[in-house]
């Protein structure tokens, strides 16, 4: 008869012993089960957190006449881990055809100039992502946005200019640059600020351009600050070496992730709970299934001795127990996909419950659970099945018939 059919036949046949494994095959995929969920619920976390956290490094100068170029910004996108710049520029410069709003009557220049500060992301890194300004129309300067402005509404209206119109810039040597206003904002303090001061220095005259038109009015005269972003935070100090090798004393340099470690910490302390449930589980449930498997076999191994003595190879009886156990198994591990999917809820508040955290997790049965499910069971029923038939296997099967017989 093949071992298939006996395999079969001794299960109908042992309808309570089978009935018990299986229940003890349950409760070891619940559990090995369940803490995966967990553990993939953490790790899809922590990875959508690498990536909205913005963790960067703060890069700025410590000497004004010796900015960071182009080349080192350059450069600095061309090291491991970096994501993203937000390369900020800050020059005072002259307009053209337009007047900026003072109420000084100084007769210095810095009276009749306004003051250009570029960005190539003005949603990160300016006032109006900490919401010190804020924009009342129009878009934001994107990494995308080519020869934009973002000016003040006061400044607009002294100078009836509108979003879509145009503002041209000079520089000091008389190249003349000109944007397109594409949004307007407004600080809140304007009124506040002194009569006397100089236009260059006033809110109103504040005009927010992209790098695009930055490099082409001011040239090579550099950045007073580099935000370099990476989608590692786990390795920001390293790219922080690189950084300090790399621009040596002309930046300081500045690690900003606490964030991102804020947020990691509850979930590392998840990770490290639920990890070690699950090797509990793994080594007891390789534990108990192994003595059950034990004592069921002591009681066939006269079966076992007699098909061995008529030329049963030992490899079709092993392979007979694992296809008995593996069958139990198949059937407990998909009831405990049900109640894994069921139970996700439960799980996820269960996991919260164990630190004290504000991140949310997602837990739900994917397919890589049951695979992994599939995986650490699969190893407990083998080391199980071999460990219970080692005597037998080991042994010869007339010293078995005379030891029962005896």
């Amino acid at each position: 008869m093949p071992f298939y059919k006996r395999g079969f036949l001794y299960l109908i046949r042992k309808r309570v012993k089978s009935v018990l494994l299986l229940f003890i095959f349950l409760f070891v995929c619940t559990m090995i089960l369940g803490t995966t969920m967990i553990l993939h619920a953490v790790q899809r976390t922590q990875a959508y957190m690498e990536e909205k956290t913005n963790s960067k490094i703060v890069c700025e100068i410590t000497d004004a006449n010796a900015p960071m170029t182009q080349a080192d910004a350059q450069a600095m996108a061309q090291l491991p881990y970096v994501q993203t710049l937000n390369r900020m520029g800050d020059q005072t410069t002259a307009l053209c055809d337009y007047i900026p709003v003072t109420t000084s009557t100084s007769s210095q220049p810095e009276n009749a100039r306004v003051r250009v500060l570029s960005f190539d992301d003005l949603s990160n890194d300016s006032p109006f992502s900490d919401g010190s300004y804020r924009l009342i129309q129009g878009e934001m300067i994107t990494p995308e946005t080519t020869d934009s402005a973002v000016v003040n509404e006061i400044f607009a209206q002294t100078n009836q200019l509108s979003i879509g119109d145009t503002l041209s810039l000079e520089n000091d040597a008389g190249e003349k640059v000109s944007l397109t206003i594409t949004g307007l904002y407004l600080a809140g303090s304007e009124t506040r600020q002194d009569s006397e001061t100089l236009a260059a220095y006033r809110l109103e005259n504040q005009i927010f351009i992209d790098n695009h038109a930055y490099t082409r009015l001011f040239g090579d005269q550099g950045f007073f600050k580099v935000s370099v972003y990476t989608s590692q935070p786990k390795l920001i100090h390293d790219l922080a070496k690189d950084l300090e090798t790399l621009l040596a004393d002309k930046a300081e340099i500045t690690a900003s992730d606490a964030l991102f470690q804020q947020m990691s910490v509850p979930l590392n302390q998840i990770a490290r709970i639920v990890g070690l449930m699950r090797l509990l589980t793994f080594l007891a449930g390789t534990l108990i299934v192994s003595l059950i498997l034990c004592m069921w076999m002591r009681s066939r191994q006269r079966e076992m001795a007699v098909l061995i003595s008529m030329g049963e190879g030992k490899i079709y009886l092993f392979l007979q127990a694992l296809l008995e156990s593996a069958l139990i198994f198949l059937l407990a591990a998909s009831a405990s996909c049900i109640l894994g999917s069921l139970g996700a809820n439960f799980l996820e508040n269960a996991a919260l419950a164990s630190v004290s955290t504000d991140v949310s997790l997602n837990v739900s049965l994917q397919q890589q659970d049951i695979a992994q499910l599939l995986s650490i069971t699969g190893i407990v029923v083998i080391i199980a099945v071999f460990l219970s038939l080692l005597p037998v296997l080991r042994a010869n099967p007339k010293d078995i018939l005379s030891r029962m017989e005896g």
